[in-house]
């Protein structure tokens, strides 16, 4: 059967949120050079919420929305992954830390099952226990790496931030019909921008040179217009088909890591970011199946 125009339009959308997210870790890569990481979670969430303040002012949505407790819980979990992720990024190698993050779809069915009393059939366990052999995979033909820079807690850390993603996307799935995704995102950025600036202190402030207050403006346009397009393509399209194309992001993102930064990675590595690819896109999509299909909103 041919894709329908919105279909199409859909995967056209989400192609492009991975693209804006792989510039966005790029980035971030780039400025954790010489900023600590919650500076610049501070900048890229003050950016977006200025963003999405104009357009819900345009769009005349709602800025507060009705469940404030879940939409309050949300932010704080989408604040606490988004942190996390940042500071994996300035210390693993690119594609892996992001990655890593987009582990996220195997916390879900995970948490699913737990909190939403979703039935978890073999083939769903089989998934969620390929992917964690790709994590395996990964995480073991990077550890030179981590013990090189002395950090060896970061493939750790990459974990939590995919299982706070998790988290903020069982948390929107519990309300997705009452609230408007802009509002999602102004809770998300409001309260990441709040949080950062409260823990600024603890991290150390650096005012950025030139250069590095274009990165952030980068990092902060960057990852507006990928939530944007992202939440548009989940409400145009089915989950099950364009989640796959979402996966472009770390796949750039380890090509970036190779062109511009020299990180490797082996065969064994490749295997297993290849499992994770492709446990995450069946995770998916049995899972959109289970829930009828129901529409969704962004985690990150």
């Amino acid at each position: 059967m041919p894709h329908s125009q919105t279909e199409l339009s859909g995967v056209r959308l989400m192609l492009q949120a991975s693209f804006a997210f792989s510039i966005m870790a790029f980035c971030v890569k780039l400025a954790s050079r010489t900023l600590p990481s919650f500076e610049i979670v501070f900048f890229r969430s003050f950016i977006g919420m200025v963003m999405i303040l104009i357009l819900i002012r345009l769009k005349r949505v709602s800025l507060w929305g009705m469940d404030h407790k879940i939409m309050m819980a949300r932010g704080l979990s989408g604040f606490a992954a988004l942190a996390l992720f940042f500071y994996t990024i300035g210390r693993l190698p690119l594609g892996t830390a992001m990655l890593l993050n987009y582990t996220a779809p195997i916390f879900v069915a995970l948490f699913a099952v737990t909190f939403l009393d979703e039935h978890v059939n073999k083939t769903l366990f089989g998934l969620i226990l390929l992917a964690f052999a790709g994590v395996y995979l990964l995480v073991s033909d990077q550890t030179a790496v981590v013990i090189a820079s002395q950090d060896k807690t970061a493939f750790g850390i990459g974990l939590l931030s995919a299982v706070f993603a998790a988290i903020a996307y069982v948390l929107i799935r519990k309300i997705q019909h009452n609230e408007s995704p802009l509002t999602v995102i102004f809770y998300f950025t409001a309260i990441s921008t709040v949080g950062s600036l409260f823990l600024l202190p603890f991290s150390g402030f650096r005012w950025p040179n030139p250069v590095t207050w274009g990165l952030l403006l980068v990092v902060g346009v960057s990852a507006y217009f990928g939530q944007v397009w992202l939440t548009i393509a989940l409400r145009r399209t089915r989950a099950s088909i364009v989640t796959c194309f979402s996966y472009l992001a770390p796949l750039l993102a380890f090509l970036y890591g190779f062109l511009f930064f020299g990180e490797k990675i082996s065969w064994r590595g490749i295997t297993g970011a290849g499992l994770i690819v492709l446990a995450g896109c069946l995770i998916s999509y049995s899972g959109t199946k289970l829930r009828g299909e129901s529409a969704a909103a962004e985690t990150d």
